[in-house]
């Protein structure tokens, strides 16, 4: 079966980060000597499952960290951790027009938002299922259902790429061709897609 679609995560694969990047920022704006980054990962993973708005976010983020400044600082903390991948962005302008493109991530309205507004290569994106939304994460199963259903697209025929070998392995359990991206090694990815038959790379 020729491959007919392709879906992307975002986080080290469309943009590097480096986990708990961001609530390192926003413990060094509180008055705390011994910030809770428990706490802060708690809220976040909160926030990405969509069970806090973003107001209550930001606000139970101050309250951690006895911050009493503008909330626009809080939010540019946890938003400005990202940097763009170029190899991956390139492929992407590769693939573009030759196959539909979508992106399933598990992320929250801040980072969305921040993403789709800063950086242009969101543009090449037809669709994306973003776990703040729809209330799942990944590896849940049902969000790997979801987003086929609302992509259209058949499983068997729609590469999927994630840096996280949790939702690698979810992804191809629900019958989707997954492999495992690694920001240091994008010519393996390359090498793979083309064995796929993917002749645009």
């Amino acid at each position: 079966m020729k491959v007919e679609a392709f879906i992307f995560d975002i986080g080290n694969v469309l943009m590097r980060f480096r986990p708990g990047h961001a609530e390192e920022a926003l413990a060094r704006l509180g008055e705390s000597s011994v910030p809770d980054l428990g706490a802060l990962q708690a809220l976040g993973l909160r926030y990405e499952r969509g069970a806090l708005q973003r107001a209550e976010f930001l606000s139970a983020v101050g309250e951690v960290l006895a911050y009493a400044g503008p909330e626009e600082d809080l939010s540019r903390a946890w938003q400005e951790i990202f940097q763009p991948n170029r190899p991956m962005w390139r492929l992407v302008e590769a693939l573009h027009g030759h196959y539909p493109l979508y992106l399933l991530s598990n992320t929250n309205c801040l980072h969305h938002d921040y993403l789709a507004r800063e950086y242009e290569v969101f543009e090449k994106f037809a669709d994306g299922v973003f776990s703040y939304r729809v209330k799942l994460m990944k590896p849940e199963p049902e969000i790997f259902a979801l987003a086929l259903r609302q992509f259209g697209v058949e499983a068997g025929a729609t590469v999927y790429l994630d840096d996280l070998p949790a939702n690698v392995e979810a992804a191809r359990a629900a019958g989707l061709r997954s492999f495992q991206y690694h920001p240091e090694a994008h010519a393996d990815c390359l090498a793979t897609l083309r064995a796929q038959g993917v002749q645009c790379v």
